[in-house]
Formats: C-alpha cells, sequence, structure tokens
C-alpha cells in the first residue's frame, strides 16, 4: 500500500467513526448542502495529513491555529473560473479564536487569515487573500479510538483579495464564512483540557457573499469538507 493510499484509508476510517458518533438526519444533510450549492462559494482546501498546530492553553485563552497548510481553491458557483480546483502557492491559515466561553467553546473576537498566492489569478506569494473576525468557534469530539478524532468549527465575517475576487467575478465587500479541520488530540471539551496538537487531517475554509446563517456555515462547511476530502487531497 502506498503512501496516498494510506492516506485515503486513513480519512475513510475517521470519516466512519465520526458518522457513528454524530447523528446527522438526512433532512439537515440535504438542506445545508442546498443552501451552499445556492451561493457562489469560495473553498479554499485542506489535504490530509498537513503541517501545522491547533492549541487551547486552558482557562479563558482562545483557540490558536498555526502554520496549516492551505493546498487548493476552488469557486463553486462562481461566475469566473468556475468549479476548477487551482493550486494555492505557499498559503497558510493562522487563526486566534475569541477567548473560552466553557468547554471548547470561543467567542467572538479573534483574526483569522490565509497567506499566500495563487498563480492562476496573478496574486504573488505572501499575499493576503483571507482575512476577517471570528463570530464563534469550537472544538468538538467525534470519536475515533485510539486516534482521539477531533473537528474545529467557526464562522467569521472577512475580506478578500480584490484580485481573488475579480479572478472569480465576485463582488467586493463583506463576506461570511465558516472552516472545518479535522485533528487528532487527547482530552475533553466539556473539561476544556488543555491541549496542543500537530496531527491534523483535512478540512476548509468556505466563504460567499450571500449572509447565509452563522450557524449553517459552521455545520455545513464541515459536511462540504467531509464530500470532498478526496477530491481535495494533495498527492
Amino acid at each position: 500500500m502506498n503512501l496516498a493510499d494510506k492516506k485515503v484509508k486513513l480519512t475513510i476510517i475517521n470519516i466512519g467513526e465520526m458518522m457513528k458518533t454524530v447523528n446527522i438526519g438526512a433532512a439537515l444533510i440535504v438542506g445545508l448542502l442546498s443552501i451552499s450549492a445556492n451561493a457562489a462559494t469560495i473553498d479554499f482546501g485542506i489535504g490530509a495529513p498537513t503541517p501545522g498546530t491547533i492549541s487551547y492553553a486552558g482557562g479563558s485563552t482562545s483557540l490558536i491555529g498555526s502554520g496549516i497548510e492551505v493546498d487548493t481553491i476552488v469557486g463553486l458557483g462562481t461566475t469566473l473560473n468556475p468549479d476548477t480546483i487551482f493550486d494555492c502557492d505557499t498559503c497558510v491559515l493562522g487563526f486566534t479564536t475569541g477567548t473560552n466561553t466553557g468547554g471548547w467553546d470561543f467567542g467572538s473576537g479573534g483574526t483569522i487569515s490565509i497567506l499566500g498566492g495563487v498563480t492562476a489569478a496573478g496574486i504573488a506569494v505572501g499575499s493576503t487573500l483571507l482575512s476577517g473576525t471570528f463570530d464563534s468557534a469550537s472544538v468538538i469530539d467525534v470519536g475515533g479510538g485510539t486516534l482521539n478524532f477531533k473537528i474545529t468549527g467557526g464562522s467569521f465575517l472577512d475580506t478578500k483579495h480584490p484580485d481573488l475576487l475579480t479572478f472569480f467575478g465576485l463582488p467586493t465587500g463583506d463576506y461570511v464564512g465558516g472552516f472545518n479541520i479535522s485533528f487528532s488530540t487527547s482530552g475533553t471539551p466539556s473539561v476544556g483540557d488543555a491541549f496542543t496538537s500537530n496531527e491534523l487531517f483535512s478540512g476548509d475554509v468556505v466563504n460567499s457573499p450571500v449572509p447565509v446563517p452563522a450557524a449553517a456555515w459552521l455545520f455545513g462547511s464541515g459536511l462540504l469538507g467531509l464530500v470532498g476530502i478526496a477530491r481535495r487531497k494533495k498527492a
């Protein structure tokens, strides 16, 4: 079995364990995917496994993500260059949420950004592709046995590089978005244990100019990440 096959197998195991733990009704899945499908969406893809760190120091501190590699970018249903996967060149996701509100839940404030380049759009490496502020974020335990499988997700408001919006034919202005990243760490969300994880798997950062509810983005982005993991993987 080669490395790529091992990665896919690991992802399938993770998804299976998660779906055993999280009981999502079929109607909810269809509804949330319909919301995303009806809005032009920019999707930054994170392949599994990915370099980076997610940590929480405990108490009233924030959830922090640093050095998280972003592999691809695609405009879903966009006016220009739709549904084509482009490389995100030397792209890195970083975030600091608002402060802890109990367990592994975090409030508004903090920052989220993606730095890098998109050659196809004429954007140089080191540019700020996305910059925003959190509405909320959380970490949930979805099982996984010895893998200690977790997913962090959050909703935020952001702005994007003007050349990126032009490339996809999207309007300037504020966007609403969400992200999800799966990772492995020990600890209990309800207790709010401190943790640091360097075992990051896959995820997405998605957003749209359409102001759909933040809660729908939190769960909708997670569903998009699950159904699109194989497509967004980087060999």
